[in-house]
């Protein structure tokens, strides 16, 4: 029973389902990372005398790389998003510090924006 009574008492963080998701993100990209590392490793030129193929082979190669600074950027987001839940500022806008709508959390979870300021982000406006 006392087992029970400590169970009821913990309290489930109220953003649990946002952190469990910026983990799940998080990872993803970690794996996708490591599967891009190995793949790149592992695609030797294999003797390709034509230039033509040696370009297109370079040009894949840093397509795949390119992708992968995206994937920094979100990293970096989710990194932000944490530290705004352990500073208590998760779900606040960071420019205008209005809330963030739940639909908006559960979308984007790593989001420092609410809508109004993502707009206003994505044209430019924003500093």
């Amino acid at each position: 029973m006392a087992k029970a009574m400590a169970k009821a008492k913990v309290k489930e963080h109220p953003f649990q389902e946002h952190i469990d998701a910026l983990r799940a993100k998080q990872t993803q990209i970690h794996d996708s990372f490591q599967r891009d590392k190995v793949d790149g490793k592992a695609q030797a030129d294999d003797g390709i005398q034509d230039l033509a193929d040696k370009a297109a082979s370079a040009y894949s190669k840093e397509l795949n790389f390119s992708l992968s600074d995206g994937e920094r950027n979100l990293l970096m987001q989710i990194d932000e998003a944490f530290t705004r839940l352990k500073n208590e500022t998760y779900g606040i806008c960071t420019n205008c510090g209005a809330t963030i709508g739940e639909k908006r959390l559960a979308a984007v979870p790593w989001t420092p924006y609410c809508i109004d300021c993502q707009e206003l982000q994505e044209k430019g406006l924003l500093t």
